[in-house]
């Protein structure tokens, strides 16, 4: 993502609703397969970038980009052929390389944004040119929704940091007491989820609030969750009532957003509101959540808390235990879900309800479609 600054709290969260993946997607660079210039108005060239990102990786990654491109041109329209890319990842602290290919085909339409393409695709982000993803299959984008379509479309997460790591990252889930932060590898913890980074517009937009109670202590859900090289937007105050008691994302004051690709599973604060921003269909669990914050979830443990001696765990949802694997919990529109460690005396105040009201999304019961 670019570094510009996001929009006020109050306009961040209708916009997020339908322009998120629109806005990184017109901006990623595709890899694909070379098309040959020719007369008849087309020319060739061939693009190079070089960056150093110093915010994904545990070390400084650079990334070197080259790719060939051909533009054409049929009266009033111009696209643009992205072709063969290589993308050159350096591990800046122990040398180690590794390189990746793409040969497939994809076309910009530069006016309206639409994007075709096939074959083996390579998205990288914007600003950095740092792979986040790879497809397989044709799919498109096409104005003026964008929504992402491509019903044989096979998508892989790409996680550069972890190809040119010291050693093989792992994913397992922490079983430490609490507090827990960001995983060091978000991409691979991502991908261990079984999470897709967004790339089209959204089709759903769903808020759920977590509350996390360990022994009777509140414990944070560190804003960031779901992002690859999330970044701080804050610190700022909220905006004055009544804003500040309608977005409930804004108590913190700090919004983080993410420079490189975005889980369709999320935080943006420390409130413990999760944001489901899908652009396909999908179901999504409590433990995919979980899995991709990189803590462990189950019947019997939360981290490093397990039941006996006295202490049990339990979910809510809505004030209401539910029974069975946590990690089966579906996630959906306004929930209140409460994981809850502890002995019997914990149990006694049940949170029900998000007291601030949860911010408007798309797609869900009473609200506007995504795609309007």
């Amino acid at each position: 993502m670019s570094r510009r600054r996001r929009p006020s709290a109050e306009r961040r969260s209708s916009e997020r609703s339908g322009t998120v993946a629109r806005g990184l997607a017109a901006a990623l660079l595709l890899g694909a397969a070379l098309f040959v210039a020719e007369a008849h108005g087309r020319s060739g060239t061939t693009e190079r970038f070089h960056t150093v990102d110093t915010g994904l990786c545990p070390f400084s990654l650079d990334v070197r980009v080259v790719r060939a491109v051909e533009t054409t041109r049929t009266g009033g329209t111009t696209v643009r052929h992205l072709g063969p890319t290589t993308v050159t990842l350096r591990n800046r602290s122990s040398g180690q390389v590794a390189v990746l290919n793409a040969d497939g085909v994809s076309s910009l339409e530069r006016v309206t944004g639409s994007l075709t393409f096939s074959g083996h695709v390579l998205w990288l982000a914007d600003d950095s040119h740092v792979p986040f993803l790879s497809t397989s299959g044709a799919g498109s984008k096409l104005a003026p929704t964008f929504r992402l379509a491509g019903g044989s479309l096979h998508a892989r997460v790409v996680d550069p940091c972890a190809l040119v790591a010291p050693q093989a990252p792992s994913t397992e889930t922490a079983t430490t007491p609490a507090p827990w932060g960001l995983p060091a590898y978000r991409l691979s913890q991502i991908a261990s989820a079984g999470l897709v980074p967004v790339v089209g517009t959204l089709i759903r937009h769903d808020h759920v609030h977590l509350d996390v109670i360990v022994n009777g202590r509140r414990i944070t859900i560190p804003g960031g969750v779901g992002h690859a090289e999330p970044y701080d937007s804050g610190p700022g105050p909220c905006p004055p009532p009544p804003a500040s008691r309608t977005i409930g994302d804004c108590g913190p004051a700090h919004f983080f957003g993410d420079r490189v690709a975005l889980a369709p599973l999320h935080v943006h604060t420390s409130s413990g509101i999760i944001h489901i921003e899908a652009d396909r269909p999908g179901t999504f669990t409590l433990g995919e959540f979980f899995q991709e914050w990189g803590v462990r979830l189950d019947a019997t443990c939360i981290g490093g808390n397990c039941v006996g001696g006295g202490k049990e765990l339990r979910v809510y949802i809505d004030g209401t235990r539910v029974a069975g694997d946590p990690r089966r919990v579906v996630l959906r529109n306004r929930q209140e879900i409460a994981v809850v460690f502890g002995s019997l005396r914990d149990f006694h105040s049940i949170p029900a309800a998000y007291a601030p009201k949860i911010p408007a999304g798309c797609g869900g019961v009473g609200e506007p479609a995504c795609l309007s």
